[in-house]
């Protein structure tokens, strides 16, 4: 429904809303007085702070803040849109949602038209449960789904189902009268063809119904078992229900199993979705075959903050994953975190689960990649920054990616980090600046006229000065670590440290064997020397302490970040959240000096 419906019908509805048994239907309550609390289900808590107080007909949470009535529950708790959270309600209690009068037709002949696509798309998705149980072919389908390591009771969670071999199974079975075969071909389920008679879509495969956020059947997605002749998956078409650049598939049964979701992982197939649940991870939707759209991406963002994709190890993986972080920048605010997993060559999330266990995908889970990584990863991977065509390049691949995002720290943040990777100036690369006027560093005018010279970020610039003068290694702060940094150079910079701390007489040529290999590749020993060469002895203590003090208000900047991504779990640790506090507040003391 998508018409206005009058402010009164609304009041009238939140009036005679029990909101205590609608949350409580959702929510495990427990009465205190005349309210009722539990622990809340938008954000982790050990102790509960959810207040729900049915005199005034409203909700609020002491912990996060979260507030509002019966409507915004829904809407914010199922993720559903404002009318189908009061039609929710309203079918509740009886109610007929009545429409503005310029809306009234519309809405009504959309009402006509769904209800009965609905109501045959149900019968169907339980005809095909029925046949996948009981169909004298089926237990091809059977082994299939026992093949890939499915049970009984995940089929049934998911409802799958078996469309059986044949032309007319489902016609015979839902009736052959003028008005049920209209119904089935607006529900998408069987084809009329030129000679006026009629043919089953699905024939012979195994069927995933998609459900919306209310648990409706709005489509079908249909894998053929054994031969590879025909397509390997067929969707529903577009109908009156059901579009599929809108709909996630495995929501709603990812809400059903946990009602306080907080990360969504997004795969690509129906099945994926189906082996990750047998594993026990359930917060898993996949899209319906196609690129992400927008909607869902808005859709995504509705039900949590955090969202992780992963995408097979293949070339064509890696190009969606590519196509899904451009999509995706629009929609990142700083409240907002994405992340991107890659599986190994040849592998898609059902194969890597079933072959190596829930523990190992976890663990390949737990360490994926930070958007703004995967963004550098990927359009530097074919690019050799030792060379200034190729940071040129990187820069005009990366500005028009920067570019999407909404404009804030976050947008700023990686301005600065293509900033130190190709060494140009922020200002130069947003167009703020004249680039004839921009004031090129001493060292960067001597070294990048060699193709091979290395873009000197604060790190390498530190780097080089400590191997012109390595008394500077009394001047770093005691007990100061660097090589955690998400920089470029801040691993060689800590490796050096830790080397001249314990021996500051040690030759070039044992320091260069002893340092990280993986460093080494990177660099060019000798132009790190050449760095060094190009730095003036008068004011080099002062310029080495400004680099320091820079990659240490980065690491605590770091620190504050990963500690902010804790907290939206409750799960910091006292000392934690004085840390975090002591940061926030240097923070605003630096902002204010």
């Amino acid at each position: 429904m998508t018409g206005q419906i009058p402010h009164a019908f609304i009041e009238e509805l939140l009036a005679r809303t029990d909101i205590a048994e609608v949350i409580g239907t959702r929510v495990s309550l427990r009465r205190a007085g005349a309210n009722f609390i539990a622990r809340c289900p938008f954000h982790t808590e050990k102790t509960p702070s959810f207040t729900v107080s049915p005199t005034k007909q409203f909700y609020h949470c002491f912990g996060c803040g979260v507030s509002g009535d019966a409507i915004r529950f829904l809407t914010e708790y199922e993720g559903l849109h404002f009318v189908e959270a009061v039609e929710v309600l309203a079918n509740r209690i009886g109610l007929n949602v009545p429409m503005e009068k310029n809306d009234e037709t519309k809405e009504k002949r959309f009402i006509a038209q769904s209800t009965p696509v609905y109501a045959v798309l149900s019968e169907a998705a339980l005809f095909y449960q029925k046949q996948l149980r009981e169909h004298p072919v089926a237990r091809k389908a059977q082994d299939y789904l026992k093949n890939r390591g499915l049970t009984g009771q995940i089929a049934k969670q998911f409802s799958l189902g078996f469309a059986p071999p044949g032309w007319d199974a489902l016609v015979r079975h839902l009736g052959t009268s003028q008005n049920r075969l209209e119904e089935l071909v607006l529900a998408g389920l069987i084809v009329k063809k030129e000679t006026s008679n009629f043919y089953d879509r699905f024939r012979d495969r195994i069927l995933f119904p998609i459900r919306d956020r209310r648990g409706r059947v709005v489509g079908f997605g249909g894998r053929i078992i054994g031969t590879e002749s025909e397509p390997k998956y067929l969707n529903s078409p577009e109908t009156i229900v059901f579009n599929k650049a809108t709909e996630l598939y495995g929501l709603y049964e990812a809400r059903l199993g946990n009602r306080a979701l907080t990360e969504l992982l997004v795969v690509e197939g129906y099945m994926d979705v189906v082996s990750l649940a047998q594993f026990g991870i359930k917060n898993v939707v996949a899209t319906m075959g196609t690129a992400l759209t927008e909607k869902q991406v808005e859709l995504l963002f509705r039900q949590v903050h955090d969202l992780v994709f992963c995408f097979d190890g293949d070339k064509a993986g890696k190009e969606a994953a590519k196509r899904t972080l451009s999509i995706i920048l629009p929609y990142i605010k700083e409240d907002r975190r994405v992340r991107f997993l890659l599986l190994p060559d040849g592998e898609d999330p059902d194969s890597f689960v079933r072959k190596n266990g829930q523990v190992a995908f976890l663990d390949k889970l737990q360490r994926a990649i930070p958007l703004s990584d995967f963004l550098f990863e990927s359009l530097t991977v074919n690019l050799d920054l030792h060379h200034l065509d190729a940071r040129a390049q990187l820069i005009t691949l990366a500005k028009p990616l920067i570019k999407r995002l909404p404009t804030g720290i976050f947008q700023q943040m990686l301005y600065e980090r293509l900033a130190e990777l190709s060494g140009v100036d922020t200002a130069v690369i947003q167009g703020v600046a004249p680039h004839h006027k921009k004031k090129v560093d001493r060292d960067f005018k001597k070294v990048s006229n060699r193709s091979n010279s290395l873009p000197p970020t604060p790190a390498y610039r530190a780097a080089a000065m400590l191997l012109k003068n390595r008394a500077l290694i009394n001047s770093i702060p005691v007990q100061q670590e660097f090589k955690l940094l998400d920089t470029p150079g801040a691993t060689l910079f800590g490796a050096l440290i830790e080397i001249l701390q314990i021996e500051s007489t040690i030759s070039l040529e044992v320091l260069e064997q002893r340092l990280p290999k993986d460093q080494v590749s990177q660099f060019s020993f000798k132009e790190l020397q050449a760095i060094a060469n190009s730095i003036p002895e008068s004011g080099i203590e002062q310029e080495f302490l400004g680099a320091v003090r820079r990659l240490q208000e980065r690491a605590q900047e770091q620190a504050m970040e990963l500690l902010l991504i804790k907290a939206k779990t409750g799960m910091l640790s006292r000392d934690e959240k004085a840390h975090l506090k002591n940061l926030l507040d240097l923070k605003g003391k630096n902002q204010v000096d």
